[in-house]
């Protein structure tokens, strides 16, 4: 050897044994211990040179490698979604798509300049279709989180997907579980991706978040992009600007032959089908994991949004300003609607509009407990007048902070104590009480028991109701009907 010569070290799973050894630790060690393991192996490549195959074979070994702990960790998750524990698998899994995709985008760099690779290569098609299935797959794992995924990713999803058109792969049946006959199309990965998007996750909770993935991932089937609009194509997206999907709201002029259009509402006959064996009691095995409920409520969600007729907003919002103050947790709202608060939130939310039925709010700083679809909590201008009841209907999260919609249970909500004759406890009533009428009641999970009288004092007068079924319940509270008597 010539005095002076380097030795350049290769990447160290370029050896099978080392390989071997490192997908063995990753399928025996637990889920975050695993997924860490294969964070720092996909981050390892940014700083060692590895040969374009090796790098691809590596990473798809990798990811691959990662999926059942992947599932895993979602399953932790999604087990006490609110519980403090938790936030550690949802990082986790951004954590992982966000080393995936920068893995990938080395990958990306490779393509580019491996001219040996016909366009039309097996191996070039893999890992086109690999970065749009990562893209799917980071989108469940952002939305948990309320936020959406970067411009960056939406980049390199689309470039495969524009890589793949050139090259005549967009249809061509590729691999993706080694020794299993599982098959996909890029076109058929790029589509779930946009179905996913438009599929208003911010208006779900984590549960209905998983349930609406493996719903779409049911209906994929049954979901296209078309190049001309048609009837139910209610969303199209720019190959050009290699952006998000949006909502069409109405025919473009001239229209650009780079748009897509998602025709949503191909998929609401096989919703409707769905709906059916639910009700009947059959669940398919593809919603393991999943409550009949979650599913359920992601059904109704998607006919909703896509639907022949867009959703609709009820009542016509109207610009307004002004500092508010948001509070959660059953126990804390009770205080500070009787006025029996040691402390109070500060004003630390800006009013951007406002409707009969709700109000959407903005803040520079992000609240883990308030953010969150389903939460209850107490709304006030923060003039020390009365507080307002209200429940998060929408989460988006986001360089410049948070932005919510919620909508309004009460705006005079009253703290009183009922009693069913053997206990009493304390809840919120939502409505004026009207004989022969329905009033709601905000209290823990539980409390109140379908067909046994409650009793509570009203502005002097007893009060007699009968609890007809939980309307709504989310984080620590249920809101049940009840009829008064």
């Amino acid at each position: 050897m010539a005095a002076g010569t380097v030795v350049e070290k290769a990447h160290p799973l370029l050896q099978a044994e080392a390989l071997g050894r490192t997908l063995a630790d990753i399928g025996s060690n637990g889920a975050p211990a695993a997924l860490v393991q294969v964070i720092r192996w996909l981050d390892s490549f940014q700083f060692e040179e590895v040969p374009f195959a090796d790098l691809a074979r590596l990473v798809v070994a990798l990811d691959e490698a990662a999926q059942p702990q992947l599932r895993y960790a979602s399953e932790l998750y999604l087990s006490n979604a609110y519980g403090s524990r938790s936030a550690r698998y949802k990082a986790i899994g951004r954590d992982y798509y966000a080393s995936l995709g920068r893995a990938y985008d080395l990958v990306m760099a490779g393509l580019a300049t491996d001219f040996s690779l016909e366009p039309g290569n097996r191996l070039r098609l893999e890992m086109l279709l690999r970065m749009v299935r990562a893209a799917a797959g980071e989108m469940k794992w952002v939305a948990f989180d309320y936020h959406e995924l970067t411009e960056a990713v939406w980049r390199r999803a689309g470039a495969a997907y524009r890589a793949a058109h050139a090259a005549g792969g967009l249809n061509v049946p590729v691999t993706v579980r080694e020794g299993r006959e599982t098959r996909s199309t890029i076109s058929r990965e790029f589509t779930r991706l946009v179905a996913l998007q438009c599929a208003s996750l911010d208006q779900l909770p984590p549960d209905r978040i998983e349930a609406t993935d493996k719903l779409v991932r049911y209906l994929q089937t049954s979901l296209d992009l078309s190049i001309e609009p048609a009837d139910g194509s209610l969303f199209s997206i720019d190959l050009a600007k290699l952006a998000a999907p949006r909502r069409v709201l109405g025919a473009a002029e001239p229209q650009p032959g780079s748009l897509r259009y998602f025709r949503a509402a191909d998929a609401v006959p096989m919703l409707d089908e769905l709906r059916r064996m639910l009700a009947e009691g059959a669940l398919d095995p593809a919603f393991a994991g999943v409550g009949a409920g979650a599913v359920a409520s992601a059904i109704r969600h998607l006919s909703r949004q896509w639907g022949p007729v867009p959703p609709m907003r009820q009542y016509r919002r109207h610009p307004v300003q002004g500092s508010i103050a948001l509070a959660t947790g059953l126990g804390f709202i009770r205080s500070l609607i009787s006025g029996e608060a040691l402390m109070r939130p500060a004003a630390a939310w800006s009013l951007t509009d406002a409707s009969r039925n709700g109000f959407a709010v903005s803040s520079p700083n992000v609240d883990g407990e308030v953010c969150r679809v389903g939460a209850m909590v107490a709304a006030n201008l923060g003039d020390g007048g009365r507080w307002v009841l209200a429940v998060v209907r929408r989460v988006r999260l986001g360089e410049r902070g948070a932005a919510m919609g919620l909508q309004t249970i009460s705006s005079d909500p009253q703290l009183l104590v009922f009693d069913d004759g053997s206990r009493s406890w304390n809840g919120i009533l939502c409505d004026v009480p009207v004989a022969g009428r329905g009033v709601r009641i905000a209290c823990e999970p539980g409390v109140l028991r379908t067909g046994i009288h409650v009793f509570a004092k009203v502005a002097g007068r007893l009060l007699k109701l009968t609890p007809a079924g939980i309307l709504q319940n989310g984080p620590g509270y249920q809101i049940v009907g009840c009829n008064v008597v």
